[in-house]
């Protein structure tokens, strides 16, 4: 599960860009149904189907993804589930009958944000805008709001580091994701959405596995929400640290790879937040 940390970072290093437009509520999902089933194809190094359940306008998402792939031979299955709600983020692998369980990162930004004063609210959120997409082009991309409409839904388009996500306008569910990192291709596509009431018996856990406390990427999302909101309220304030001082004791429970990985992001942090140029 260590991959996940990077993509944890990821996630909140991007998160940014997209929540504050404007709204009362940052990070509030701005679905256009309450409830819905996403039915998608897989295909790629793995080929197979996943599944997206969504209540409550997107803040509880379960699922469920199902997929063969092929290596020196031998047919492997990656059949796992998450299920996230406000709080937490479950992750299951079918497979090895293995669980963990995080604190939503989103959960932590927003514990952030409520803890500035109604001034600093306002500073976070105009640096947000002004910074626009640059987080998306110092990693080699760009976002464009209301790109593409599939299935007949408006659509947000991010490119970033080879892979390209179409999610529904203002929110985080992708309609369509193509990657090509490292020569190793994948592409996920939206068949169907229905709307609709969905099966409360999707949120249940998996019968048999008790999801493990993963503190690690715990660790790291909390830090980088403090980071990251700290940065927003002061963009000078990383240059004058030298980076992220506070993510040192994390990194050394990381592998080199994944230490390599996350010191990209976060020189891309540091120069968005500290090295952009003047307004």
């Amino acid at each position: 599960m260590k991959r996940k940390n990077v993509f944890v970072l990821l996630t909140l290093l991007v998160m940014p860009l997209c929540v504050f437009a404007g709204e009362e509520s940052p990070w509030d999902t701005k679905l256009p149904f309450e409830e819905a089933t996403i039915h998608y194809t897989v295909s790629g190094m793995e080929n197979g189907s996943e599944v997206v359940y969504i209540r409550d306008y997107g803040r509880e998402v379960a699922t469920y993804h199902t997929t063969r792939m092929n290596m020196m031979g031998m047919s492997m299955v990656n059949e796992t589930v998450e299920i996230e709600n406000s709080d937490w983020v479950y992750s299951f692998d079918l497979t090895h009958r293995t669980g963990t369980k995080s604190v939503n990162p989103k959960k932590y930004m927003i514990e952030e944000y409520n803890q500035l004063s109604a001034a600093d609210r306002d500073i976070v959120a105009n640096n947000a805008e002004k910074m626009g997409g640059s987080l998306a082009e110092g990693l080699g991309g760009a976002v464009q709001q209301n790109a593409k409409k599939i299935l007949e839904y408006s659509c947000d388009r991010a490119e970033i580091m080879g892979t390209v996500v179409y999610s529904l306008h203002g929110s985080e569910i992708p309609l369509l994701l193509e990657s090509n990192m490292m020569g190793m291709k994948m592409k996920i596509e939206a068949i169907s959405v229905e709307e609709g009431r969905v099966d409360a018996d999707v949120f249940k856990f998996p019968k048999g596995i008790e999801p493990r406390y993963d503190q690690q990427s715990d660790t790291i999302a909390r830090e980088m929400a403090k980071q990251t909101t700290a940065g927003l309220k002061d963009p000078e304030s990383l240059k004058r640290q030298g980076g992220m001082p506070m993510m040192q004791g994390v990194k050394q429970e990381m592998t080199p790879e994944e230490q390599e990985q996350m010191q990209q992001a976060m020189e891309v942090l540091k120069g968005m937040f500290g090295n952009r140029p003047q307004q």
